[in-house]
C-alpha cells in the first residue's frame, strides 16, 4: 500500500464516475514528497495544463471481472470520521491510500493506483454556486413588483 497527498480534482467517492466505466475515483495534484513516491512506482504523471498541474488518477472499478461488486473506497475525515456521501470539491487537502499494481492490456504494460481510501485534511465542499457573494443592492427574485404589470399576450396582426 501507498499514501500521497495533495489537492484533490473531479472527485467520485461518493457517487461513481460512469461516463465509460463505472469508477470511484479522483485525480491528486500531488507535493514534492509524494512526487518522489510516485516516480518510484512508475504510476504515469499527467499534465493537461490545467488548475491541476502535473497529477495521477486513482481510482477502483466498481465491478470485478467477474461481475461481484468491489467495495467502495472509505472516505474519512482528519480525525479518521466518516463522511458518509460528503461530496469533496476541486482543491480539498487529501491524503489518498492506494494498492499499485501491474498491468498489460493489448501489448502496452504499466502500473496502476487501485484507490483504497481518501482522507480529508481540509475540504472544499462541491457547489455549483458557492463561489458567488451576496450583492446587497442585486436583483432578488423575491421581489415580485414586476407582476404588478398586465402583460398583454393576444397577438394584434391577424393571419
Amino acid at each position: 500500500m501507498a499514501i500521497i497527498s495533495g489537492k484533490a480534482y473531479w472527485t467520485s467517492i461518493s457517487t461513481p464516475n460512469d461516463t465509460f466505466e463505472p469508477v470511484w475515483s479522483l485525480d491528486v495534484s500531488f507535493d514534492e514528497a509524494s512526487k518522489a513516491t510516485i516516480q518510484g512506482l512508475g504510476l504515469s504523471i499527467k499534465n493537461k495544463a490545467d488548475e491541476r498541474g502535473d497529477f495521477v488518477t486513482i481510482k477502483r472499478k466498481v465491478f470485478r471481472k467477474d461481475g461481484s461488486k468491489n467495495e467502495q473506497p472509505a472516505l474519512k475525515d482528519a480525525h479518521k470520521n466518516p463522511m458518509g456521501n460528503t461530496l469533496v470539491g476541486n482543491g480539498s487537502d487529501v491524503k489518498v491510500l492506494f494498492k499499485p499494481f501491474d498491468w498489460e492490456y493489448a501489448g502496452k504494460a504499466g502500473v496502476g493506483a487501485d484507490l483504497q481510501a481518501v482522507q480529508v485534511v481540509n475540504l472544499i465542499p462541491y457547489g455549483k454556486d458557492e463561489d458567488f457573494d451576496v450583492i446587497p443592492n442585486g436583483y432578488s427574485s423575491s421581489d415580485d413588483s414586476f407582476m404588478d404589470e398586465e402583460i398583454n399576450f393576444s397577438s394584434s396582426a391577424t393571419g
